[in-house]
């Protein structure tokens, strides 16, 4: 993903030209005064601010979006996907695959320690897979893995039951943090703890107030952090975000509701961001309610949806509609005509599904929204107002944050909103989402032609392979409607002009903030 910002734009090219760039599909767009380039200065605090608590802060049981944001301040993994999603080393050095795919060697760099002093080692790496595969709801992404095992105090092998090319997504992805064995053994879990090898350090946790860090001294990158301390602060309403970042309260704000966009991106003391991001909103649908359980119905809602409009509400048409792969994941996109055709409503289609089922005369679901994500209290309705229109009745009902995180682990929903990160790899994207047996099976349905593709793919290493059979697996997602993907809204960040080295991550997870640093006389 390249970044564009103004000095490095012609001169010819102004503001308004810029705020009119339409290079936002693979690209970040910040807005602001030239600068030429500086020397970073240590020391500070950065303040940032989002609307969102997290439900708890262990990296391997908390599966919240809100949670996977914070993790990288306060724990690294063996790879880490840069903004054009490529694996790049970090806690490995390097890594090498066996000739018959079942073994992949990492080399772990020396001397790094975790928060409380210790050294990491390749016993830390085994405990932490080893708890993940034992406990984590994200263990069905290394399924594939056999087993852990350490190769020396500094290599580590991971052992496949068949050729996994998605390994390295996985480790780079939601879970694949490293822990520390002495720090479970300390605190239990690390739902109010951390323990890792990030940049920063937790000092200090007031629930649904702040987050409090402080640089990590020993981190392996050295002189990074910049930034001595920094505050997460949670603020539900936007709005006093927004008033926050003109008033110079805050350094640096996650924009949640896209429209406040519009509000911030002339202020002169601000830096506004816009990039796609990986991840997408989406409509969950339970496979197993009531007249769900029928393909035809969810065609049906397929087809009634129109998905343009539902991104105009709810994300101030800062985004774009998306097949199963999203933009970053450019290598692995369809044609554009292969999957819009989906996307464009029908309502006589939907019409003639209902009845092909047996239900012309509708029927009623309950859709449960999180009312601190914007996208899902704005996009809901539009949803329900399209669905009114075949005749069925969408009842929408507010849930709070960490309830909802407990339904729809256990499927306890009709429909949900909802909303990724994303996953740098199809494997990771679709396996874990959607395998009936093997994954977590987000709507409870099953496709077994779905099934063997997403096996097929896991084990198949060419790269041309892979992509004809992840052009096949999208296909079949779009025509069977596990969900609906929705929309991926546009990445927006905002922060004070004297931000520096801030960069956007189509995760939208924290990672660039051990580059930060503040330019105040």
């Amino acid at each position: 993903m390249t970044t564009t910002r103004e000095s490095s734009t012609p001169d010819a090219l102004t503001r308004r030209d810029l705020l009119k760039a339409g290079g936002l599909t693979l690209g970040a767009l910040a807005l602001g005064t030239p600068a030429a380039a500086q020397t970073p200065k240590a020391g500070g605090t950065l303040v940032s601010a989002q609307t969102t608590e997290a439900t708890g802060l262990d990296p391997q049981l908390v599966p919240a979006l809100s949670r996977s944001r914070r993790s990288p301040l306060m724990y690294s993994q063996l790879v880490r996907y840069d903004a054009d999603m490529n694996p790049r080393p970090e806690l490995a050095e390097s890594w090498q695959i066996s000739p018959d795919g079942h073994t992949w060697t990492f080399k772990l760099r020396e001397g790094i320690k975790f928060h409380d002093g210790q050294e990491m080692t390749s016993a830390d790496v085994k405990f932490t897979f080893d708890r993940l595969f034992e406990s984590s709801p994200g263990k069905s992404d290394f399924i594939a893995v056999d087993k852990v095992e350490p190769a020396g105090k500094y290599g580590v092998k991971f052992i496949t039951k068949e050729p996994f090319a998605g390994l390295l997504a996985a480790l780079g992805g939601f879970w694949g943090y490293i822990i520390s064995e002495a720090g479970i053994k300390k605190h239990g879990d690390l739902n109010k703890a951390a323990v890792g090898t990030g940049p920063f350090m937790l000092v200090d946790w007031k629930v649904e107030q702040q987050l409090v860090l402080k640089k990590n001294p020993n981190y392996f990158k050295k002189g990074q952090p910049y930034v001595d301390d920094m505050v997460l602060r949670v603020i539900p309403d936007e709005a006093n975000i927004v008033a926050a970042l003109r008033t110079g309260q805050i350094q640096h704000a996650f924009i949640e509701d896209n429209k406040n966009y519009n509000l911030l991106k002339e202020e002169k003391t601000l830096l506004g961001y816009r990039s796609s991001r990986l991840g997408y909103d989406y409509l969950n649908i339970n496979a197993t309610r009531g007249p769900l359980k029928d393909v035809r119905v969810r065609q049906a809602i397929s087809w009634a949806v129109d998905r343009s409009q539902v991104l105009r509400v709810a994300a101030a048409g800062f985004g774009r509609l998306t097949a199963p792969a999203t933009a970053p994941m450019k290598q692995w996109q369809l044609p554009e005509e292969q999957w819009m055709r989906y996307y464009k409503p029908d309502l006589d289609k939907a019409k003639k599904l209902m009845a092909d089922a047996g239900v012309a005369s509708g029927f009623t679901v309950k859709c449960s929204v999180i009312p601190t994500f914007p996208t899902m209290v704005a996009g809901a309705p539009v949803i329900a107002n399209h669905l009114k229109r075949i005749g069925i009745t969408m009842e929408i009902e507010n849930v709070e944050y960490a309830i909802w995180i407990k339904r729809w682990l256990a499927h306890d929903f009709d429909m949900t909103m909802n909303t990724t990160p994303g996953y740098a790899d199809p494997d990771t994207a679709f396996f874990r989402a959607l395998h009936s047996t093997k994954g977590q099976n987000w709507n409870s349905w099953s496709v077994p032609e779905v099934d063997a593709a997403l096996e097929q793919g896991r084990k198949t290493m060419d790269q041309k392979k892979r992509k004809e059979i992840y052009d096949r697996v999208q296909i079949l997602i779009l025509e069977n409607v596990p969900h609906l993907w929705l929309f991926s809204a546009d990445r927006i960040d905002f922060t004070q002009a004297s931000v520096k080295g801030f960069k956007q991550h189509p995760t939208t997870l924290l990672y660039s903030f051990e580059d930060v640093w503040l330019d105040k006389a």
